[in-house]
């Protein structure tokens, strides 16, 4: 099975950064409710890699934080379908499923996804010309990135189970990330997984990535 990370963060329409009465970001936690900013806000836009020809995306997700004052980690040797140590600092080809909640739906859905991403295990930084500076954990050619539409995203075939929740036994805890742990010994988690694996890989709908935001 291709390894598979689910991140969960703010809902936004395009994440293409914030845009007053437009796209604004909801359900986003504590710092996004005080502050009205989200980094996950640039999740779906794009830039040219310096010299290069090609579009990239990069992903954040807010990491809990670490004590002791040390760095905050994504744990990639827990990713499903990694076989990885402690040491290693990233990991190339796991598809990264954004989830987020919406006002205008009950429960979790399926916004989006990289599926040939690099996950790294500690926080870069890519400086911008307007001086703004974005911090990721991912980050994957845009032609292998899609923002489903809204209305799509609203189908029962995307929803994200929540641990605990409407009989689930699996899925988001309270971390941002949920690694998809335990496919080897929950059938239904195994099934939910390769069902939703096969809906990326064959999905052929529209891509909001390129959508003129209004």
């Amino acid at each position: 099975m291709k390894p598979i990370i689910f991140c969960n963060i703010a809902y936004m329409k395009y994440y293409k950064g914030i845009i007053d009465g437009v796209d604004e970001p909801v359900n986003g936690g504590a710092y996004v409710q005080e502050t009205n900013d989200a980094h996950e806000a640039y999740n779906f836009d794009f830039f040219r890699g310096e010299g290069d020809e090609t579009n990239f995306c990069i992903g954040f997700v807010m990491l809990a934080q670490s004590l002791k004052n040390k760095t905050s980690q994504l744990h990639i040797e827990k990713i499903n379908g990694c076989q990885l140590s402690k040491n290693e600092e990233s990991v190339d080809g796991v598809t990264v499923v954004w989830c987020a909640k919406s006002d205008k739906i009950d429960g979790m859905r399926v916004v989006g996804w990289y599926k040939d991403a690099t996950v790294y295990r500690y926080p870069q930084f890519v400086d911008f010309i307007n001086g703004y500076v974005q911090e990721f954990n991912f980050i994957d050619k845009k032609e292998n990135c899609v923002l489903l539409p809204e209305n799509e995203r609203f189908s029962s075939k995307w929803i994200v189970p929540r641990s605990g929740h409407n009989g689930y036994d699996f899925g988001f805890g309270r971390s941002n990330l949920w690694y998809a742990q335990g496919t080897e010994s929950n059938a239904e988690l195994k099934s939910y997984i390769e069902n939703l694996s096969e809906q990326i890989e064959n999905y052929n709908g529209e891509n909001w990535i390129d959508k003129e935001v209004k």
